[in-house]
């Protein structure tokens, strides 16, 4: 293990920022493919301070879609969330955290799951793991670590309409996508009347995340990721490189697959 953690720091001094546009996934890309190509054996991305758990954030996240990026070059890769739970979060918890999840990653190196499935030799893709920012890292009593599944839920409304807070004169009516990240605001409009008539649509970033961070331990699946982080134990969750299907025609001979429609 000391390997693979020498040889981050020895890179590291090497490595220039990209872009700003540029993707978690595209920057794992440019580095696997283009910078390092066949030097590295794990990427790690992470960690992120906020946690990822369930479908929701998992799909929505950029550190998980760096480490899915990784996994479909065929390497072995781990998405490494903090939870979040204290407001604010003291700082003494960062290096424990930093120290369990080093140990985490570890096991996980000398213990990769099989999955028949995998795209690199019959090998899990990749693995997301979220630890909470909570007072038990401090001496790691009670402090349990769980395979865990994602718990699929939904999101409601991530945007707040704030249009008529805007003057005319402030937006652009050729403008088709733009975002702010100082404002964080995602501003939208399409190509015709001018904004004297029409007028622009205005979106601030203002998501209504009580469920999602918040929920009632009833709707919680029992071994899922987001039970785990409300029960304060850590999650290891095994992930694949795929879009989940569900099994409704798998057990159909393929023939019976064939639509009975009249085009």
């Amino acid at each position: 293990m000391e390997s693979w953690r020498s040889g981050f720091f020895l890179m590291a001094p090497q490595i220039e920022p990209l872009n700003d546009a540029q993707t978690p996934a595209t920057c794992a890309n440019i580095a696997l493919n283009n910078l390092w190509p066949g030097q590295i054996d794990l990427v790690v991305s992470g960690p992120n301070l906020g946690r990822n758990t369930s479908a929701a954030f998992a799909l929505s996240s950029g550190t998980i879609g760096a480490a899915l990026s990784s996994s479909l070059c065929k390497i072995r890769s781990v998405a490494l969330s903090y939870g979040t739970v204290v407001h604010p979060t003291p700082t003494t918890y960062h290096e424990p955290a930093h120290r369990l999840s080093c140990r985490i990653i570890e096991h996980l190196w000398h213990n990769w799951g099989e999955d028949q499935s995998g795209l690199r030799d019959g090998e899990v893709d990749l693995y997301s793991i979220n630890i909470p920012l909570i007072e038990r890292l401090l001496t790691e009593e009670d402090l349990k670590i769980y395979w865990t599944s994602i718990w699929r839920n939904s999101y409601g409304r991530l945007f707040k309409n704030v249009s008529a807070e805007h003057t005319p004169e402030q937006s652009r009516s050729d403008v088709v996508l733009t975002s702010g990240e100082q404002q964080g605001e995602v501003k939208t409009a399409a190509v015709g009347p001018s904004p004297t008539h029409s007028g622009n649509l205005l979106f601030k970033w203002a998501p209504d995340m009580k469920d999602l961070v918040t929920p009632p331990l009833s709707v919680l699946p029992i071994g899922s990721d987001g039970w785990a982080i409300h029960q304060g134990h850590v999650s290891v969750t095994p992930l694949r490189a795929s879009f989940g299907e569900p099994h409704t025609h798998q057990s159909i001979e393929l023939e019976d697959r064939i639509w009975k429609l009249k085009l």
